[in-house]
């Protein structure tokens, strides 16, 4: 929230939305023929884990080009790596390509399909009207932020610490102790194989360690499959 205010961002419509499996695949309807099981399981579970906090902005002057593509630019690349400071998800801190922590629609098409899937149609209406007016939601989204934040619990979502966190549960003899003691020292391990350590281990993996060890290690695409159109967040524009 402070991010979009310091660059020039206007909320005019907030509201939460949990976001449930058909609407994963609706959201990433043209891009999720590349995904592999691993990762529709695991964006299932992981879209689904708590409320979004869903946003309509305008940009606060004018512009040359559609207020989508800008903010895929200023919003910077869903892997980490490609992140940039002073772009959104450099200064929210994203964790990994899948726990990236903000979507965004890449163009306007996507914005309007969007729209469609998290508001009913009363409230569509009511949206597009205050686009219109340019009504400011600023009060609104700040107090859902501040619910939101004060119904979670506060987690280490970071992979080192979600391996601490599994090794203090496992005992040393187990298949799972040594699975991630392989993965701390820096060994390449898959997520099938941790999953697998931990069932045979009689480790029950919490929602949210099972959501970061699987996004941090599973295989995200499709060797050879492309996109039936471009993941502006896979590689958005670059920053002027």
């Amino acid at each position: 929230m402070k991010w979009l205010s310091a660059q020039r961002w206007e909320v005019v419509h907030a509201r939460r939305f949990r976001v449930n499996r058909w609407a994963v695949r609706a959201l990433w309807q043209y891009q999720w023929n590349t995904a592999t099981r691993d990762r529709r399981e695991m964006a299932d579970r992981y879209m689904s884990a708590t409320d979004s906090l869903v946003l309509v902005l305008r940009v606060t002057d004018e512009s040359t080009e559609w207020a989508c593509t800008e903010l895929t630019r200023a919003k910077g690349g869903s892997d980490p790596l490609r992140c940039r400071p002073g772009q959104l998800r450099h200064a929210l801190g994203t964790l990994n390509q899948q726990l990236n922590l903000v979507h965004s629609a890449d163009e306007p098409a996507d914005l309007i399909r969007e729209i469609g899937i998290c508001c009913p149609a009363e409230e569509r209406s009511a949206l597009y009207t205050a686009l219109a007016d340019g009504a400011d939601a600023w009060g609104e989204a700040f107090a859902l932020a501040h619910e939101l934040e004060a119904g979670q619990e506060l987690r280490d979502l970071s992979l080192s610490g979600t391996v601490e966190q599994v090794l203090a549960r496992a005992g040393r003899s187990t298949e799972l102790h040594d699975c991630l003691t392989r993965l701390s020292a820096g060994d390449e391990v898959s997520w099938p194989a941790v999953s697998r350590a931990a069932e045979r281990s009689g480790v029950d993996l919490g929602d949210w360690e099972r959501i970061v060890l699987g996004t941090y290690l599973l295989v995200p695409t499709l060797a050879g499959v492309t996109p039936l159109l471009p993941d502006g967040s896979a590689h958005p524009p670059e920053l002027p």
